[in-house]
């Protein structure tokens, strides 16, 4: 038996219970499924079942990634469980959600019933949250209903959401609540993705930067703040893959209770990453590439929405985070702000690549990203000085300036 019977493993961890299972459109890494029961009453009525293989395959390519993810994941969901570390913020209506963890098996294919191989395989049972879309599919639908006269209102909580809630895991207080629990320190202080993230991230880089006339002097600058930076960065937990496609919302909500977003896929977290130059790059270069699409038809319910989304983002985590730049070689929210241009304009020229290509403002996404990794410098003193500090504040829609409080 070589196809997964994913039923079967379900019919051994419920007994007496039947499940029909199906792919669902979401995860590139994981087979994800949804598994509802058929017949039986153990258990949930469905569920998201996860099935983790000790690789993911990429353009034809098999890249290791370890197991040890799904432990991961499980132990960030539970953060968030009715007694887990952080369920009083979990409560606060200002606060994102996350799906329910139910269980987590690892070992051979054979022993977990899903087929008679022994390949080794990790299986995660997660909540299932019906009909959801992502946060880019939930506004677009928005943008696209006439009966939506609250959306803007709508889009603005979720991006104050996102942003407050990301800020707060980012943040000290988070560290050190992390660091009181050995158990919990043990498991995210892993290195399971370093590895993988270069990949996706630089491996095709200086492909796509061929054709620039300052290449190397760019790439150079992003392996130099990623491998060897000039200034220690500090550590904290983060999602390490938070980007829209990671945010789900349900399709049809309740505009004055559905507005927390869920928060999923938390494999890439670890409580050694970047915060406002990691999750927060990565999560607003890839909307500035939407809105730089939507924005080009003039009266753009889209534009209008992306661009709500994102600067009530931005507003959430400054007010949250609140990062004072001094814009001083010596300090360190200049060095973070310096860092965050660098990832940030690596990440929309990678996203403008791999998903962007036939769109009419592709060149303009790859320009705009350019910019970033101009303006960044080769060092704090070139960044300092006035004339780049001028540019700096001609930021295209204002997104990674916005994130930082300047006296």
């Amino acid at each position: 038996m070589d196809k997964p019977n994913y039923a079967r493993y379900l019919e051994s961890v419920y007994q007496g219970t039947h499940w029909e299972v199906a792919r669902v459109p979401h995860g590139s890494i994981n087979a994800t499924l949804r598994a509802a029961k058929a017949a039986g009453q153990a258990g949930p009525q469905s569920l998201i079942l996860k099935h983790a293989s000790p690789f993911f395959e990429d353009e034809g390519q098999l890249q290791p990634f370890s197991l040890n993810r799904q432990q991961v994941e499980a132990t960030m969901m539970s953060l968030w469980d009715e007694d887990g570390l952080f369920a009083e913020a979990a409560a606060s209506p200002d606060m994102w959600r996350l799906p329910r963890f139910i269980r987590h098996d690892q070992g051979a294919e054979s022993d977990l019933l899903i087929t008679d191989k022994s390949d080794k395989a990790s299986i995660l049972l997660l909540e299932d949250l019906g009909e959801v879309v992502n946060l880019n599919k939930r506004v677009e639908v928005w943008a696209q209903s006439s009966t939506s006269p609250n959306a803007k209102s709508s889009v603005s909580r979720i991006g104050n959401i996102l942003g407050r809630s990301l800020a707060t895991m980012h943040s000290r207080e988070t560290a050190l609540a992390i660091e009181s629990r050995p158990e919990i320190t043990e498991v995210l202080s892993q290195s399971l993705t370093d590895d993988v993230v270069w990949y996706l991230a630089m491996e095709n880089l200086p492909k796509y930067l061929a054709n620039v006339p300052k290449s190397d002097i760019y790439y150079r600058r992003l392996v130099e703040d990623i491998k060897n930076p000039q200034h220690e960065y500090p550590a904290c937990l983060v999602h390490g893959d938070f980007n829209f496609g990671n945010i789900m919302l349900p399709l049809s909500p309740d505009l004055d209770h559905d507005l927390r977003p869920f928060i999923i896929d938390w494999e890439f977290a670890t409580r050694n990453g970047r915060g406002v130059n990691g999750d927060v790059s990565e999560f607003l270069s890839i909307l500035h590439c939407r809105l730089i699409s939507a924005r080009r038809q003039q009266q753009s319910t889209l534009g209008d929405l992306l661009r709500q989304l994102c600067n009530s983002f931005c507003s959430g985590y400054r007010q949250k985070a609140a990062l004072e730049c001094k814009m001083e070689r010596g300090d360190l929210n200049s060095q973070l702000y310096r860092s965050t241009l660098l990832l940030n304009g690596r990440d929309m020229i990678n996203y403008a690549q791999d998903a962007c290509t036939e769109d009419e403002t592709f060149d303009e996404m790859i320009k705009i990203g350019l910019w970033y990794l101009e303006r960044a410098c080769d060092n704090m003193d070139d960044f300092l000085q006035e004339p780049n500090c001028t540019e700096l504040a001609k930021e295209d829609e204002g997104l990674i300036r916005s994130l930082f409080i300047f006296n």
